[in-house]
């Protein structure tokens, strides 16, 4: 429905009623040049006052800097998104990972900045003044990448800028190479875990992601009690949660999935060996003093020495070891389903009830486990050949 505001001369009128009552109300209606209607509204205290300001916006002098006021910015657009819509569908982490970025590296530059007065030739000196700053390539890919989603959340579906306005921020940036995954072939891998070099706890750990394929956050927050030594399972039900800065907090696996994993005979004999003293309370590989998980970066200092003792490759991940389990039930144990696998290495959505209730030896786990140990358990022994008489 019009208004006085749709009047192109806008309109002063006096309020009857309301708490305003007695005061004078000024009522205008712009388009923009991409044809968007903005309607404003003032009240004023005196006549003069409103008749003044809306002789000004009919000759344009305050026509923009009435708009300004108005505009959307950078930084009130990712507040709202943050606020309101982020949490529908994203992790707390997640979003407290973007609110650092930008809090951090481009709110102070663009926070205050309207979305349709991005300058996209200032993007690209913003992007390269960030790297000539140290900041790494990695991270001014997952900038670019937020920014590019927080543009493209104002044109669709919230229409904040029209759907014809270009994102400012889809500029090319220089990528971090990308860093080859190493798979182990089995043979390499019993000859690590077989390493004289290694002493238990690191015996384990190397065992824990070679032969059981967990993640780097589920093995740090493993406890004692997850270990099902009479069912020969690991119940994985907690894992290490990462925050913005750095903080740790314990929580369920990725995707919330709680699984139950195999357990061959050679990770069970490694576990045992090294748990032999714990409680079921007490975390597998704690802290130096305290009964909780070893902070990331003195984990992969461990994994590091790991690494050099084995004489494995220098730039081999603990990750590395979850894709060449995988890769070691995909190509050399063709009688594990593929459902089998899902459920084993995480991949397939599973409810607590499934998990909880499931029989833990069931056929297909059976012939997991037996083919783990086939594929990566200890060579046996080769019998001696006797000497033929003379």
């Amino acid at each position: 429905m019009a208004t006085r505001a749709d009047n192109k001369d806008g309109s002063l009128t006096e309020i009857l009623t309301g708490k305003h009552k007695g005061k004078w109300r000024v009522q205008f209606t712009q388009v923009d040049e991409l044809g968007k209607k903005q309607r404003l509204s003032r009240v004023f205290p005196k006549w003069t006052d409103g008749k003044n300001f809306l002789q000004g916006l009919r000759h344009g002098v305050k026509v923009e800097a009435a708009r300004s006021k108005k505009e959307l910015t950078l930084g009130g657009w990712f507040d709202w998104l943050a606020e309101n819509e982020w949490p529908e569908e994203l992790a707390e982490s997640t979003i407290a990972n973007r609110k650092s970025r930008f809090n951090g590296h481009v709110r102070e530059t663009w926070g205050g900045v309207p979305l349709l007065k991005i300058d996209a030739l200032k993007v690209r000196a913003f992007y390269r003044s960030l790297a000539d700053k140290g900041v790494g390539k990695p991270t001014v890919l997952e900038i670019k990448r937020d920014l590019v989603r927080v543009f493209n959340q104002a044109k669709s579906p919230f229409q904040r800028v029209p759907l014809s306005a270009g994102n400012p921020f889809a500029l090319t940036v220089q990528t971090p190479p990308k860093r080859e995954a190493v798979a182990l072939n089995p043979e390499v891998a019993v000859k690590a875990l077989a390493s004289v070099d290694l002493d238990c706890e690191r015996r384990a750990m190397l065992g824990i992601f070679l032969l059981a394929g967990l993640r780097l956050s589920e093995q740090m927050a493993l406890t004692k009690g997850q270990i099902l030594f009479d069912q020969d399972l690991i119940y994985v039900d907690r894992s290490v949660k990462f925050g913005a800065t750095g903080k740790q907090t314990i929580g369920l696996p990725k995707g919330d999935k709680k699984r139950l994993v195999v357990m061959c005979p050679e990770l069970k004999k490694l576990l045992t060996e090294l748990t032999l003293k714990m409680t079921d309370n007490e975390v597998v590989w704690p802290a130096a003093t305290l009964n909780q998980p070893r902070m990331k970066k003195l984990v992969y200092a461990t994994w590091r020495t790991i690494v050099r003792d084995t004489k494995l490759p220098e730039d081999m991940s603990p990750h590395d070891c979850r894709l060449t389990h995988i890769n070691w039930i995909e190509k050399l144990m063709p009688e594990v389903s593929p459902t089998t696998l899902k459920e084993h290495v995480g991949h397939a959505t599973q409810g607590v009830t499934e998990t909880n209730y499931t029989r833990p030896l069931t056929a297909a786990q059976k012939i997991l486990r037996d083919n783990i140990e086939r594929v990566a358990g200890k060579p046996k022994q080769k019998r001696s050949k006797r000497s033929s008489p003379n």
